[in-house]
Protein backbone atom coordinates (compact mmCIF):
# COMPACT_ATOMS: atom_id res chain seq x y z
CA UNK A 1 0.00 0.00 0.00
CA UNK A 2 1.38 3.36 -1.04
CA UNK A 3 0.60 6.49 1.06
CA UNK A 4 1.23 10.33 -0.73
CA UNK A 5 2.70 12.90 1.70
CA UNK A 6 -0.33 15.58 2.39
CA UNK A 7 0.64 18.74 3.02
CA UNK A 8 -1.69 20.50 6.44
CA UNK A 9 -3.10 23.73 4.87
CA UNK A 10 -6.75 24.99 6.69
CA UNK A 11 -9.53 24.11 5.49
CA UNK A 12 -12.01 27.19 4.74
CA UNK A 13 -15.26 27.50 6.02
CA UNK A 14 -18.32 27.93 3.94
CA UNK A 15 -18.33 31.63 2.97
CA UNK A 16 -21.83 32.11 3.94
CA UNK A 17 -21.57 32.38 7.79
CA UNK A 18 -25.66 31.51 8.47
CA UNK A 19 -24.85 27.92 6.36
CA UNK A 20 -23.18 25.77 8.76
CA UNK A 21 -23.29 22.67 8.47
CA UNK A 22 -24.80 19.85 11.10
CA UNK A 23 -21.39 19.17 12.89
CA UNK A 24 -21.23 22.95 13.49
CA UNK A 25 -24.74 23.03 14.71
CA UNK A 26 -24.12 20.37 17.17
CA UNK A 27 -20.76 22.14 18.31
CA UNK A 28 -21.32 26.12 18.00
CA UNK A 29 -18.79 28.36 16.14
CA UNK A 30 -15.74 29.77 17.42
CA UNK A 31 -17.46 33.30 18.85
CA UNK A 32 -20.60 31.92 20.79
CA UNK A 33 -21.57 35.40 21.36
CA UNK A 34 -21.53 36.32 17.72
CA UNK A 35 -25.03 33.52 17.55
CA UNK A 36 -27.83 35.09 16.07
CA UNK A 37 -31.27 34.38 17.01
CA UNK A 38 -32.18 32.73 13.29
CA UNK A 39 -28.60 30.84 13.58
CA UNK A 40 -29.88 29.60 17.13
CA UNK A 41 -33.39 28.63 15.44
CA UNK A 42 -31.67 26.83 12.72
CA UNK A 43 -29.45 24.57 14.59
CA UNK A 44 -32.74 23.59 16.76
CA UNK A 45 -34.19 22.72 13.38
CA UNK A 46 -31.18 20.84 12.07
CA UNK A 47 -30.73 18.73 15.24
CA UNK A 48 -34.55 18.27 15.99
CA UNK A 49 -34.48 14.50 14.08
CA UNK A 50 -31.15 13.66 16.38
CA UNK A 51 -32.14 15.08 19.50
CA UNK A 52 -35.58 15.22 19.61
CA UNK A 53 -38.44 16.44 21.47
CA UNK A 54 -38.61 15.85 25.37
CA UNK A 55 -41.15 13.06 24.98
CA UNK A 56 -38.98 11.65 22.08
CA UNK A 57 -35.53 11.30 24.49
CA UNK A 58 -37.98 10.42 27.37
CA UNK A 59 -39.59 7.35 25.51
CA UNK A 60 -35.87 6.36 23.99
CA UNK A 61 -34.96 6.36 28.02
CA UNK A 62 -38.58 4.33 28.79
CA UNK A 63 -38.06 1.72 25.93
CA UNK A 64 -33.97 0.99 27.41
CA UNK A 65 -35.29 1.22 30.61
CA UNK A 66 -38.47 -1.81 29.52
CA UNK A 67 -35.07 -3.53 27.57
CA UNK A 68 -33.23 -3.79 30.72
CA UNK A 69 -35.83 -4.17 32.93
CA UNK A 70 -37.04 -7.53 30.77
CA UNK A 71 -33.45 -8.79 30.50
CA UNK A 72 -33.41 -9.20 34.39
CA UNK A 73 -36.42 -10.87 34.87
CA UNK A 74 -35.20 -13.80 32.23
CA UNK A 75 -31.33 -13.65 32.84
CA UNK A 76 -31.57 -12.12 36.69
CA UNK A 77 -29.95 -9.10 38.19
CA UNK A 78 -26.55 -10.61 37.71
CA UNK A 79 -26.56 -9.97 34.00
CA UNK A 80 -27.19 -6.14 34.65
CA UNK A 81 -24.40 -6.15 36.40
CA UNK A 82 -21.80 -7.24 34.51
CA UNK A 83 -23.89 -4.91 31.48
CA UNK A 84 -22.97 -2.13 33.61
CA UNK A 85 -19.47 -3.48 34.36
CA UNK A 86 -18.74 -3.73 30.92
CA UNK A 87 -19.99 0.17 30.29
CA UNK A 88 -18.28 1.46 32.54
CA UNK A 89 -14.73 -0.33 30.92
CA UNK A 90 -15.78 0.92 27.64
CA UNK A 91 -16.36 4.34 29.12
CA UNK A 92 -13.16 4.27 31.04
CA UNK A 93 -11.57 3.42 27.47
CA UNK A 94 -13.06 6.73 25.58
CA UNK A 95 -11.85 8.61 29.02
CA UNK A 96 -8.42 7.43 28.32
CA UNK A 97 -8.57 9.04 25.00
CA UNK A 98 -10.32 11.96 26.40
CA UNK A 99 -8.21 13.31 28.79
CA UNK A 100 -4.92 12.12 26.77
CA UNK A 101 -6.16 14.86 23.74
CA UNK A 102 -7.07 17.38 26.68
CA UNK A 103 -3.53 16.86 28.06
CA UNK A 104 -2.00 17.32 24.73
CA UNK A 105 -3.81 20.34 23.75
CA UNK A 106 -5.87 19.08 21.16
CA UNK A 107 -9.66 19.67 20.77
CA UNK A 108 -12.70 16.98 21.82
CA UNK A 109 -15.90 18.33 20.47
CA UNK A 110 -17.94 15.03 21.37
CA UNK A 111 -17.98 12.69 24.39
CA UNK A 112 -20.73 10.19 24.17
CA UNK A 113 -21.82 6.57 25.52
CA UNK A 114 -23.95 4.62 23.19
CA UNK A 115 -24.75 5.04 19.63
CA UNK A 116 -27.81 6.37 17.88
CA UNK A 117 -30.57 9.07 18.61
CA UNK A 118 -29.72 10.80 21.88
CA UNK A 119 -31.13 10.47 24.86
CA UNK A 120 -29.57 13.78 26.50
CA UNK A 121 -26.44 16.19 26.32
CA UNK A 122 -25.09 19.08 28.09
CA UNK A 123 -21.82 20.87 27.10
CA UNK A 124 -19.42 21.60 29.34
CA UNK A 125 -16.93 24.36 27.20
CA UNK A 126 -16.17 22.99 24.19
CA UNK A 127 -16.97 18.95 24.73
CA UNK A 128 -20.37 17.96 24.19
CA UNK A 129 -20.87 14.87 26.76
CA UNK A 130 -24.42 12.57 26.98
CA UNK A 131 -25.70 9.49 26.14
CA UNK A 132 -27.59 7.85 23.32
CA UNK A 133 -30.00 5.08 23.00
CA UNK A 134 -27.80 1.92 21.95
CA UNK A 135 -25.92 1.33 24.97
CA UNK A 136 -23.50 -0.62 22.48
CA UNK A 137 -20.39 0.94 23.51
CA UNK A 138 -19.28 4.87 23.97
CA UNK A 139 -16.84 6.97 21.83
CA UNK A 140 -14.88 10.50 21.82
CA UNK A 141 -14.58 12.63 18.82
CA UNK A 142 -11.59 14.47 18.04
CA UNK A 143 -11.04 16.92 15.70
CA UNK A 144 -8.50 16.80 12.71
CA UNK A 145 -7.92 13.00 12.89
CA UNK A 146 -7.22 12.54 9.32
CA UNK A 147 -6.30 14.70 6.12
CA UNK A 148 -9.95 14.07 4.85
CA UNK A 149 -11.78 16.02 8.18
CA UNK A 150 -12.26 19.64 7.40
CA UNK A 151 -11.54 21.79 10.92
CA UNK A 152 -12.19 25.19 11.18
CA UNK A 153 -8.57 27.46 10.44
CA UNK A 154 -8.74 28.52 13.72
CA UNK A 155 -8.95 25.18 15.22
CA UNK A 156 -6.37 23.90 13.09
CA UNK A 157 -3.75 24.21 15.55
CA UNK A 158 -5.33 22.09 17.79
CA UNK A 159 -6.33 19.12 15.26
CA UNK A 160 -5.22 15.60 16.22
CA UNK A 161 -2.98 15.56 12.95
CA UNK A 162 -0.44 18.78 13.61
CA UNK A 163 0.34 17.26 16.99
CA UNK A 164 3.48 16.09 17.61
CA UNK A 165 4.20 11.97 17.59
CA UNK A 166 4.32 11.51 20.95
CA UNK A 167 0.97 12.92 21.41
CA UNK A 168 -0.98 11.44 18.36
CA UNK A 169 0.53 7.94 19.43
CA UNK A 170 -0.10 8.55 23.62
CA UNK A 171 -3.47 9.68 22.39
CA UNK A 172 -4.11 6.52 20.25
CA UNK A 173 -2.84 4.06 22.79
CA UNK A 174 -4.46 5.83 25.71
CA UNK A 175 -7.92 3.44 25.66
CA UNK A 176 -5.64 -0.20 25.49
CA UNK A 177 -3.57 1.79 28.46
CA UNK A 178 -6.50 2.33 30.17
CA UNK A 179 -7.85 -1.13 29.95
CA UNK A 180 -4.12 -2.42 30.99
CA UNK A 181 -4.53 -0.21 34.07
CA UNK A 182 -8.13 -1.48 34.92
CA UNK A 183 -6.77 -5.13 34.93
CA UNK A 184 -3.88 -4.25 36.82
CA UNK A 185 -6.05 -2.65 39.47
CA UNK A 186 -8.38 -5.18 39.24
CA UNK A 187 -5.62 -8.02 40.01
CA UNK A 188 -4.57 -6.05 42.93
CA UNK A 189 -7.72 -5.92 44.46
CA UNK A 190 -8.48 -9.33 44.17
CA UNK A 191 -5.09 -10.31 45.55
CA UNK A 192 -5.63 -8.21 48.69
CA UNK A 193 -9.21 -8.43 49.85
CA UNK A 194 -10.59 -12.03 48.56
CA UNK A 195 -7.18 -14.23 47.63
CA UNK A 196 -5.27 -15.64 44.95
CA UNK A 197 -3.99 -19.34 44.61
CA UNK A 198 -1.80 -20.24 46.98
CA UNK A 199 0.53 -22.00 44.44
CA UNK A 200 0.07 -25.37 46.67
CA UNK A 201 -1.76 -28.46 46.66
CA UNK A 202 -3.83 -27.24 49.15
CA UNK A 203 -7.87 -27.32 47.37
CA UNK A 204 -11.40 -26.61 47.93
CA UNK A 205 -14.63 -27.56 46.16
CA UNK A 206 -15.25 -25.83 43.38
CA UNK A 207 -18.62 -26.99 41.84
CA UNK A 208 -21.28 -29.68 43.64
CA UNK A 209 -23.02 -31.51 40.56
CA UNK A 210 -26.97 -31.24 41.30
CA UNK A 211 -28.42 -34.71 41.94
CA UNK A 212 -25.06 -36.28 43.30
CA UNK A 213 -24.27 -37.45 46.78
CA UNK A 214 -22.48 -34.04 47.27
CA UNK A 215 -25.43 -31.89 46.71
CA UNK A 216 -27.70 -34.91 48.74
CA UNK A 217 -25.23 -34.56 52.09
CA UNK A 218 -25.19 -30.87 51.32
CA UNK A 219 -21.41 -29.83 50.50
CA UNK A 220 -21.03 -26.30 49.48
CA UNK A 221 -18.67 -24.46 47.56
CA UNK A 222 -15.32 -23.06 49.23
CA UNK A 223 -15.86 -26.69 51.86
CA UNK A 224 -12.54 -28.25 52.06
CA UNK A 225 -12.54 -32.44 52.39
CA UNK A 226 -9.75 -33.51 54.96
CA UNK A 227 -10.62 -37.43 55.27
CA UNK A 228 -12.80 -39.97 53.17
CA UNK A 229 -13.90 -42.28 56.37
CA UNK A 230 -10.12 -42.05 57.70
CA UNK A 231 -8.09 -41.55 55.07
CA UNK A 232 -6.61 -38.30 55.02
CA UNK A 233 -6.97 -36.27 51.57
CA UNK A 234 -4.01 -33.96 51.01
CA UNK A 235 -4.70 -32.92 47.87
CA UNK A 236 -7.32 -33.19 45.25
CA UNK A 237 -5.29 -36.41 43.28
CA UNK A 238 -5.28 -38.20 46.22
CA UNK A 239 -9.16 -37.65 47.12
CA UNK A 240 -9.67 -39.05 43.44
CA UNK A 241 -7.09 -41.96 44.88
CA UNK A 242 -8.90 -42.19 48.23
CA UNK A 243 -12.35 -41.81 45.52
CA UNK A 244 -12.02 -44.92 43.50
CA UNK A 245 -11.09 -46.93 46.09
CA UNK A 246 -14.22 -46.46 48.05
CA UNK A 247 -17.20 -48.19 47.92
CA UNK A 248 -20.37 -47.33 46.81
CA UNK A 249 -23.04 -46.33 49.70
CA UNK A 250 -22.75 -44.18 52.93
CA UNK A 251 -19.33 -42.47 53.68
CA UNK A 252 -18.39 -40.49 56.26
CA UNK A 253 -16.72 -37.77 55.59
CA UNK A 254 -14.03 -34.85 57.56
CA UNK A 255 -14.89 -31.53 56.39
CA UNK A 256 -13.76 -27.83 57.10
CA UNK A 257 -16.36 -25.20 56.62
CA UNK A 258 -15.81 -21.50 57.55
CA UNK A 259 -12.52 -22.21 60.19
CA UNK A 260 -15.14 -25.18 61.56
CA UNK A 261 -14.33 -28.90 61.49
CA UNK A 262 -17.58 -31.41 60.45
CA UNK A 263 -18.44 -34.63 59.80
CA UNK A 264 -21.39 -35.53 57.25
CA UNK A 265 -22.26 -38.51 55.50
CA UNK A 266 -22.40 -38.99 52.17
CA UNK A 267 -24.48 -41.75 50.23
CA UNK A 268 -21.47 -42.16 47.54
CA UNK A 269 -22.89 -43.45 44.29
CA UNK A 270 -21.44 -44.58 40.93
CA UNK A 271 -21.06 -42.94 37.69
CA UNK A 272 -20.41 -44.38 34.25
CA UNK A 273 -19.65 -41.61 31.15
CA UNK A 274 -20.29 -41.64 27.74
CA UNK A 275 -17.27 -40.69 25.63
CA UNK A 276 -16.83 -40.14 21.97
CA UNK A 277 -14.66 -37.81 19.49
CA UNK A 278 -15.60 -34.58 20.12
CA UNK A 279 -13.96 -33.98 23.51
CA UNK A 280 -17.34 -33.76 25.20
CA UNK A 281 -18.28 -36.56 27.72
CA UNK A 282 -22.08 -37.57 28.70
CA UNK A 283 -22.30 -38.01 32.93
CA UNK A 284 -24.51 -40.43 34.08
CA UNK A 285 -25.07 -41.12 37.42
CA UNK A 286 -26.29 -44.73 39.54
CA UNK A 287 -28.91 -43.00 42.24
CA UNK A 288 -29.57 -46.70 43.44
CA UNK A 289 -33.31 -46.42 41.92
CA UNK A 290 -32.49 -44.90 38.19
CA UNK A 291 -29.80 -43.46 36.07
CA UNK A 292 -30.25 -39.76 36.12
CA UNK A 293 -27.70 -37.24 34.06
CA UNK A 294 -25.26 -35.68 35.81
CA UNK A 295 -23.36 -32.37 34.86
CA UNK A 296 -24.01 -30.84 31.24
CA UNK A 297 -21.52 -28.89 29.82
CA UNK A 298 -22.70 -25.71 29.12
CA UNK A 299 -23.27 -25.03 24.88
CA UNK A 300 -21.99 -28.60 24.68
CA UNK A 301 -23.95 -30.92 22.31
CA UNK A 302 -25.96 -32.69 25.31
CA UNK A 303 -27.16 -29.23 26.35
CA UNK A 304 -28.36 -28.52 22.90
CA UNK A 305 -29.78 -31.65 22.91
CA UNK A 306 -32.10 -30.14 25.57
CA UNK A 307 -30.55 -32.64 28.56
CA UNK A 308 -30.94 -31.41 31.74
CA UNK A 309 -28.74 -32.13 35.25
CA UNK A 310 -30.44 -34.56 37.47
CA UNK A 311 -33.32 -35.97 35.08
CA UNK A 312 -34.51 -39.38 34.71
CA UNK A 313 -32.56 -41.76 32.12
CA UNK A 314 -35.69 -43.99 30.95
CA UNK A 315 -34.21 -45.49 28.00
CA UNK A 316 -31.16 -45.50 25.45
CA UNK A 317 -31.33 -46.08 22.12
CA UNK A 318 -35.11 -47.29 23.00
CA UNK A 319 -33.46 -50.07 25.59
CA UNK A 320 -34.83 -49.61 29.01
CA UNK A 321 -31.98 -48.72 31.25
CA UNK A 322 -32.24 -48.64 35.73
CA UNK A 323 -28.61 -49.67 36.16
CA UNK A 324 -25.35 -48.45 34.38
CA UNK A 325 -24.86 -51.82 33.43
CA UNK A 326 -27.98 -51.41 31.27
CA UNK A 327 -26.29 -48.18 30.12
CA UNK A 328 -22.71 -49.80 29.03
CA UNK A 329 -25.18 -52.28 26.96
CA UNK A 330 -27.10 -49.64 25.54
CA UNK A 331 -24.93 -47.31 24.12
CA UNK A 332 -23.23 -50.45 21.89
CA UNK A 333 -26.19 -50.55 20.08
CA UNK A 334 -25.66 -46.36 18.86
CA UNK A 335 -25.45 -45.94 15.05
CA UNK A 336 -21.97 -44.22 14.45
CA UNK A 337 -22.03 -41.34 16.95
CA UNK A 338 -25.44 -40.53 18.03
CA UNK A 339 -27.15 -41.82 21.35
CA UNK A 340 -30.75 -41.59 21.33
CA UNK A 341 -31.27 -40.95 25.31
CA UNK A 342 -34.83 -40.18 26.93
CA UNK A 343 -35.66 -38.72 29.73
CA UNK A 344 -38.61 -37.94 31.91
CA UNK A 345 -39.38 -35.28 33.51
CA UNK A 346 -42.32 -34.73 36.02
CA UNK A 347 -44.27 -37.71 34.11
CA UNK A 348 -42.95 -36.27 30.80
CA UNK A 349 -41.06 -37.96 28.40
CA UNK A 350 -38.55 -36.77 26.35
CA UNK A 351 -36.44 -37.60 23.25
CA UNK A 352 -32.88 -36.38 22.98
CA UNK A 353 -30.88 -36.64 19.98
CA UNK A 354 -26.87 -36.13 21.04
CA UNK A 355 -24.24 -36.41 18.35
CA UNK A 356 -20.57 -36.82 20.49
CA UNK A 357 -19.05 -37.33 16.86
CA UNK A 358 -18.26 -40.56 14.79
CA UNK A 359 -18.19 -42.96 17.41
CA UNK A 360 -19.00 -43.63 21.35
CA UNK A 361 -18.03 -45.85 23.81
CA UNK A 362 -18.45 -45.71 27.77
CA UNK A 363 -15.94 -45.69 30.61
CA UNK A 364 -16.20 -48.49 33.23
CA UNK A 365 -18.28 -47.37 36.47
CA UNK A 366 -16.55 -45.46 39.32
CA UNK A 367 -17.35 -44.75 42.76
CA UNK A 368 -18.88 -40.72 42.37
CA UNK A 369 -19.23 -38.18 44.82
CA UNK A 370 -19.65 -34.89 43.01
CA UNK A 371 -17.58 -32.19 43.18
CA UNK A 372 -14.94 -30.37 41.18
CA UNK A 373 -12.04 -28.76 43.03
CA UNK A 374 -10.53 -25.46 43.04
CA UNK A 375 -7.70 -23.79 44.27
CA UNK A 376 -8.00 -22.89 48.01
CA UNK A 377 -6.93 -18.57 47.76
CA UNK A 378 -4.91 -16.38 50.32
CA UNK A 379 -5.35 -12.63 50.58
CA UNK A 380 -1.60 -10.95 50.45
CA UNK A 381 -0.44 -7.67 51.97
CA UNK A 382 -0.90 -4.36 49.31
CA UNK A 383 3.03 -4.23 49.13
CA UNK A 384 3.03 -8.10 47.78
CA UNK A 385 -0.35 -7.66 46.00
CA UNK A 386 1.06 -4.74 43.42
CA UNK A 387 3.69 -6.67 41.93
CA UNK A 388 2.40 -10.29 41.75
CA UNK A 389 -0.59 -8.38 40.02
CA UNK A 390 1.91 -6.69 37.33
CA UNK A 391 3.51 -10.84 36.97
CA UNK A 392 -0.09 -12.13 36.34
CA UNK A 393 -0.69 -9.43 33.94
CA UNK A 394 2.42 -10.10 31.95
CA UNK A 395 1.89 -13.85 31.83
CA UNK A 396 -1.95 -13.38 30.81
CA UNK A 397 -1.42 -10.45 28.16
CA UNK A 398 1.14 -12.97 26.61
CA UNK A 399 -2.09 -15.70 26.30
CA UNK A 400 -3.89 -13.28 25.19
CA UNK A 401 -1.69 -12.36 22.46
CA UNK A 402 -1.36 -15.80 21.55
CA UNK A 403 -4.85 -16.80 21.83
CA UNK A 404 -5.92 -13.37 19.42
CA UNK A 405 -3.96 -14.66 16.66
CA UNK A 406 -5.39 -18.14 17.05
CA UNK A 407 -8.97 -17.33 16.75
CA UNK A 408 -8.41 -14.80 14.16
CA UNK A 409 -6.44 -17.14 12.49
CA UNK A 410 -8.35 -17.94 8.99
CA UNK A 411 -8.44 -22.19 9.26
CA UNK A 412 -9.76 -21.72 12.98
CA UNK A 413 -12.23 -19.53 11.63
CA UNK A 414 -13.23 -21.69 8.61
CA UNK A 415 -13.69 -25.01 10.86
CA UNK A 416 -15.67 -22.70 13.65
CA UNK A 417 -18.32 -21.57 10.74
CA UNK A 418 -18.45 -25.19 9.52
CA UNK A 419 -19.03 -26.66 13.04
CA UNK A 420 -22.35 -24.26 13.44
CA UNK A 421 -23.76 -26.11 10.45
CA UNK A 422 -22.34 -29.64 10.56
CA UNK A 423 -21.56 -29.73 14.31
CA UNK A 424 -18.47 -30.07 16.35
CA UNK A 425 -15.47 -31.68 14.10
CA UNK A 426 -13.40 -34.60 15.91
CA UNK A 427 -10.62 -34.03 17.91
CA UNK A 428 -9.69 -37.73 18.11
CA UNK A 429 -9.84 -40.81 16.03
CA UNK A 430 -11.69 -42.73 19.01
CA UNK A 431 -13.77 -42.02 21.73
CA UNK A 432 -11.40 -40.38 24.00
CA UNK A 433 -12.85 -39.07 27.62
CA UNK A 434 -13.18 -35.72 27.35
CA UNK A 435 -9.47 -34.64 30.29
CA UNK A 436 -7.65 -36.63 27.74
CA UNK A 437 -8.87 -35.48 24.33
CA UNK A 438 -6.96 -32.24 22.71
CA UNK A 439 -9.09 -28.98 23.75
CA UNK A 440 -9.84 -27.89 19.97
CA UNK A 441 -8.93 -24.50 18.71
CA UNK A 442 -10.06 -21.53 20.38
CA UNK A 443 -13.83 -20.08 19.10
CA UNK A 444 -14.46 -16.01 18.88
CA UNK A 445 -17.08 -15.25 21.13
CA UNK A 446 -19.13 -11.76 20.64
CA UNK A 447 -19.71 -9.46 23.33
CA UNK A 448 -23.28 -10.95 23.57
CA UNK A 449 -21.37 -14.12 24.73
CA UNK A 450 -19.52 -12.49 26.88
CA UNK A 451 -22.02 -10.86 28.53
CA UNK A 452 -23.41 -14.21 29.03
CA UNK A 453 -20.39 -16.24 30.33
CA UNK A 454 -19.44 -13.31 32.78
CA UNK A 455 -23.17 -13.34 34.36
CA UNK A 456 -22.44 -17.03 34.50
CA UNK A 457 -19.82 -16.18 36.77
CA UNK A 458 -21.53 -13.15 38.88
CA UNK A 459 -22.31 -15.89 41.92
CA UNK A 460 -18.41 -15.77 43.16
CA UNK A 461 -16.81 -12.35 43.25
CA UNK A 462 -13.50 -13.86 42.89
CA UNK A 463 -14.84 -15.59 39.34
CA UNK A 464 -16.24 -12.09 38.23
CA UNK A 465 -13.49 -9.98 39.49
CA UNK A 466 -10.91 -12.41 37.03
CA UNK A 467 -13.41 -12.23 34.27
CA UNK A 468 -13.04 -8.29 33.84
CA UNK A 469 -9.43 -8.90 34.75
CA UNK A 470 -9.40 -10.99 31.50
CA UNK A 471 -12.43 -8.75 29.19
CA UNK A 472 -10.19 -5.83 29.82
CA UNK A 473 -6.81 -7.28 28.68
CA UNK A 474 -8.70 -8.71 25.56
CA UNK A 475 -9.96 -5.58 25.06
CA UNK A 476 -6.70 -3.61 25.36
CA UNK A 477 -5.19 -5.96 22.80
CA UNK A 478 -7.51 -6.41 20.33
CA UNK A 479 -7.56 -2.31 20.02
CA UNK A 480 -4.30 -2.65 19.27
CA UNK A 481 -4.61 -4.75 16.46
CA UNK A 482 -2.72 -2.45 13.53
CA UNK A 483 -5.41 -2.00 11.28
CA UNK A 484 -8.07 0.98 10.74
CA UNK A 485 -10.48 1.91 12.36
CA UNK A 486 -8.85 0.15 15.61
CA UNK A 487 -7.28 2.50 17.81
CA UNK A 488 -3.59 0.02 16.60
CA UNK A 489 -4.13 1.04 13.04
CA UNK A 490 -3.78 5.02 14.29
CA UNK A 491 -0.74 3.81 16.14
CA UNK A 492 0.77 2.10 12.57
CA UNK A 493 -0.31 5.51 11.33
CA UNK A 494 1.89 7.30 13.31
CA UNK A 495 4.62 4.94 13.21
CA UNK A 496 4.84 5.45 9.59
CA UNK A 497 4.63 8.98 9.17
CA UNK A 498 7.85 9.35 12.15
CA UNK A 499 9.88 7.37 9.30
CA UNK A 500 8.75 9.09 6.63
CA UNK A 501 9.74 12.44 8.43
CA UNK A 502 13.38 10.75 9.35
CA UNK A 503 13.63 9.04 5.58
CA UNK A 504 12.53 12.81 4.00
CA UNK A 505 14.27 14.83 6.76
CA UNK A 506 11.24 17.37 6.65
CA UNK A 507 9.39 18.91 10.17
CA UNK A 508 5.78 16.83 9.53
CA UNK A 509 4.34 14.10 7.24
CA UNK A 510 0.52 13.27 6.74
CA UNK A 511 -0.71 9.87 5.71
CA UNK A 512 -3.59 10.34 2.91
CA UNK A 513 -5.83 8.32 5.09
CA UNK A 514 -7.99 8.19 1.78
CA UNK A 515 -5.79 5.31 0.33
CA UNK A 516 -6.50 2.99 3.76
CA UNK A 517 -9.97 3.20 3.58
CA UNK A 518 -11.02 0.14 1.14
CA UNK A 519 -8.79 -2.11 3.99
CA UNK A 520 -10.82 -0.31 6.84
CA UNK A 521 -14.02 -0.48 4.99
CA UNK A 522 -13.11 -4.17 4.93
CA UNK A 523 -11.93 -5.01 7.99
CA UNK A 524 -15.60 -3.03 9.68
CA UNK A 525 -17.30 -5.72 7.41
CA UNK A 526 -15.13 -8.52 8.27
CA UNK A 527 -15.94 -7.47 12.34
CA UNK A 528 -19.75 -7.02 11.49
CA UNK A 529 -20.27 -10.53 9.84
CA UNK A 530 -18.12 -12.20 12.40
CA UNK A 531 -20.30 -10.35 15.10
CA UNK A 532 -23.73 -11.70 13.97
CA UNK A 533 -22.07 -15.37 13.30
CA UNK A 534 -20.77 -15.52 17.23
CA UNK A 535 -23.71 -13.77 18.82
CA UNK A 536 -25.64 -16.47 16.79
CA UNK A 537 -23.44 -19.27 18.07
CA UNK A 538 -23.35 -17.50 21.38
CA UNK A 539 -26.90 -17.73 22.20
CA UNK A 540 -27.91 -21.44 20.51
CA UNK A 541 -25.22 -22.97 21.22
CA UNK A 542 -23.70 -21.36 24.59
CA UNK A 543 -20.12 -20.18 26.17
CA UNK A 544 -17.81 -22.12 28.13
Amino acid sequence: MTIDDQPIAPVPRPANPGATTMRDSLHGSADPGADTADQLDEERRDTAGIVGSRFQRWMRVGILVALLVLLGVSRGLSILIVIAGVLVCIFLHELGHYLAARWSGMKATEFFVGFGPRIFSFRRGETEFGMKAIPAGAYVRIIGMSNLEEVDPADEPRAYRQKPFRSRLGVAVAGSAMHFLIAIVLLAVLMTFIGWPSGDSRWEIGSVTPGSAAAAAGLRERDQIERIGDRTVEDYATFRSELADSEPGPTTLTIVRDGTTREVTADLSQRLRVIGTISEDLDLLDTGGSVNVGSVKPGGEAELAGLAEDTTVESINGQPVSTLADVANAVDDSTGGVVVIRTTTDGTAEDHRVDLGTEVSTTPATTFLGVGSRAQLETQSVLTAVPSAFAEFGRTIGTTVVGVGQVLNPVNLAEFTSSLVSGPADTTSTPTPSENAPTGTLRPVSIIGAVIYGSDTAANPADLIYFFVVLNIFLGVFNLIPLLPFDGGHVAIAVYEKLQERRKRQRRYVADISRMLPVAYAVVLFLAVLFVITAYADVTRGVS
